[in-house]
């Protein structure tokens, strides 16, 4: 496999890009549906939904990384600025902390509110035993997490369509299928 940038992303690349895209935005969809139930079997279908969807982005945050390492991203744009530059790094590297912290964060506060987690049929290890202190400062946690992950992802969004509507560069034309 090539260590050298190419000038698109690639099919796989493009793949994690857009699917989890869609996974993510699932989550949010389900995480709001949650809060607007009461107690119940809906809300525990939605919460196994939502920590099956976590988990999925977990492990797909860490393919990703990994797909990353063997198949360099393309580099910025001719005429980008050195804070351009800088700006997109430290969004995307946010943007992976992020989708891996979420899910841990949300395991240690099913596991701090006494719900054994399983994850596409294997059952976690506990790293945390119920404590209703842990689990309010988890919960509040995750959804801070939320918060700045969707904040991230409009940004994203916002400076790629910058680039697309604006610049009439490539930027966005390259992660596109």
């Amino acid at each position: 496999m090539s260590r050298q940038p190419a000038a698109r992303y690639d099919a796989v690349a493009m793949s994690f890009h857009w699917g989890m895209a869609l996974i993510i935005l699932g989550l949010w969809v389900v995480g709001q549906g949650i809060g607007a139930l009461p107690r119940g079997p809906e809300r525990s279908e939605l919460i196994g939904l939502h920590a099956t969807l976590g988990g999925l982005v977990l492990v797909l945050t860490l393919a990703r990384l990994g797909w990353r390492m063997v198949r360099r991203p393309p580099g910025s744009l001719p005429g980008w600025s050195r804070f351009e530059r800088q700006a997109a790094a430290l969004v995307h590297g946010l943007l992976y902390a992020l989708m891996l912290a979420m899910p841990l964060v949300g395991l240690l506060m099913a596991q701090s509110g006494g719900h054994a987690v399983t994850l596409f049929g294997f059952h976690l290890p506990v790293l945390v035993e119920p404590d209703e202190v842990y689990r309010e400062m988890f919960a509040y946690e995750h959804q801070a997490l939320g918060l700045a992950l969707g904040l991230l992802v409009l940004g994203h969004v916002g400076a790629a369509l910058r680039h697309h509507l604006v610049r009439k560069d490539d930027t966005l034309r390259r992660m596109l299928p």
